[in-house]
């Protein structure tokens, strides 16, 4: 296969060494964090709330997932896992106080060589008779990025009733400034980008249900109201496969959709065993208003499957493997399109270079601890965008490789500071952020 053959005729392309040092600063900055925390904190059981620099739970979502904003923000964001009584995660094993917590969280990738997202989060137990529901949160965030990109919001993540009932809001507006490719692998192996502005809001609200078999399901309510425009003079030729309608013009949608979890990790920061399965369709009705095009209404819909399985091989050793499909009907704005490279899947690529209406990609990564603070990776994957399934083929799969080091940065828990380099069809890329890529 032409694609897979490309990984080999390039050589290592070194970091400049003006990230590299980035790099060591902001490592050296989240050891002290971590030192604080453990020195500065208030014991256990002796006031009813604190205040604290750290790494926040991973709830509620803190940025609306949407290809829109990099890859690497939803770095520590998640839904628990299914607790099992008297493991020693739970809350009957931990002080039950509320606490606030301040965290910069920072990134890097191709699409924006580098931003910060910083957090607030008042994390806290809306039932103090519940000892099986995790912590519920509420959290203001945002994001900071080059190329003026911008992003502010916040929201809540709220587990009741023995953790039957999880209850998600958030919502937030920005403006974010990147490349464009176009749509599809020949759009996308071509190269030729047109720079974006894109700005808008963002809203959802998620109400899951414990089920029989510990299956989580339930409604959910998206709303977006967004614009994108050519972040440059006038006269610049667009991508062939980009509709110009999408450019100019100003899309509000909503969408009704359903979302189905199950969740057995053993942690939701470093899992070493069990599964995530997730499913989410949203089914948006959108109006687009411009100058050009007018007002018209239109309609599309979003499915996302996605299986993520952890293999403990040794106690220091870990094999995770994800599989992942997209899926987009109807007449989407390009944004919405399924993004090749965004949240980690696949290492190797800049974000949004390849996006089309189909998706899927598969990848494996083995993780090495090296005592109590560092740690490596070595993965690779593979995956492809398409018009439609059956326009799927063996000549344009995008296949990736590549290693990674990490740097622990809690005291309490195992949350890594990643900093991934890998080698993709269009040459090499990297990826710094927080928390695991899967």
């Amino acid at each position: 296969m032409r694609r897979i053959s490309g990984l080999v005729q390039a050589g290592i392309l070194p970091l400049s060494v003006a990230r590299s040092a980035a790099l060591l600063v902001l490592l050296v900055s989240f050891a002290l964090t971590s030192e604080a925390q453990r020195t500065g904190g208030v014991p256990t059981g002796q006031a009813p709330a604190r205040a604290r620099m750290g790494i926040p739970e991973p709830s509620p979502q803190q940025l609306p997932g949407s290809s829109v904003l990099p890859a690497g923000t939803d770095a520590s964001a998640g839904s628990y896992p299914e607790r099992n009584s008297g493991a020693s995660g739970s809350p009957d094993a931990q002080s039950r106080s509320a606490e606030v917590v301040f965290a910069p969280i920072p990134f890097s990738n191709e699409a924006f060589s580098f931003g910060v997202i910083p957090v607030i989060q008042y994390v806290f137990y809306p039932d103090s008779n519940d000892q099986e529901s995790p912590p519920s949160s509420l959290v203001a965030a945002g994001m900071l990025a080059s190329g003026d990109s911008w992003f502010a919001g916040g929201g809540t993540n709220l587990y009741l009733k023995k953790d039957r009932y999880r209850f998600t809001g958030y919502g937030g507006y920005g403006s974010v400034g990147y490349d464009i490719f176009g749509v599809g692998t020949d759009d996308g192996d071509d190269g030729v980008a047109v720079p974006i502005r894109q700005e808008g809001q963002l809203a959802l609200l998620e109400l899951l249900v414990r089920s029989k078999g510990k299956i989580h399901i339930g409604p959910r309510l998206s709303y977006r109201s967004l614009s994108a425009k050519l972040n440059s003079d006038a006269g610049i030729p667009l991508p062939p496969g980009l509709n110009s309608d999408d450019l100019g013009s100003d899309v509000a949608a909503w969408a009704p959709g359903i979302k189905v979890l199950k969740d057995t990790r053993s942690d939701v920061f470093y899992p070493t065993s069990g599964y995530k399965l997730e499913f989410v369709g949203d089914f948006f009705n959108a109006t687009r208003r411009g100058a050009v095009v007018g007002e018209k209404g239109f309609s599309y819909q979003n499915y996302v499957l996605s299986y993520n399985h952890y293999l403990p091989m040794t106690p220091t050793q870990v094999m995770a493997f994800r599989g992942m499909v997209c899926d987009v009907e109807g007449e989407p704005p390009f944004y919405e399109l399924c993004t090749f490279g965004s949240f980690s899947d696949i290492r190797g690529y800049q974000p949004g270079r390849y996006r089309d209406h189909t998706m899927f990609a598969v990848q494996s990564e083995y993780r090495k601890t090296l005592g109590r603070y560092f740690g490596f990776v070595l993965f690779g994957g593979i995956g492809e965008v398409a018009p439609a399934w059956d326009s799927l083929t063996w000549d344009d799969l995008l296949p990736a490789a590549g290693t990674g080091i990490r740097f622990n940065v809690s005291q309490k828990q195992r949350i890594n500071m990643r900093a991934d380099i890998a080698y993709g069809e269009n040459g090499w890329s990297w990826n710094f952020s927080i928390g695991e890529a899967f």
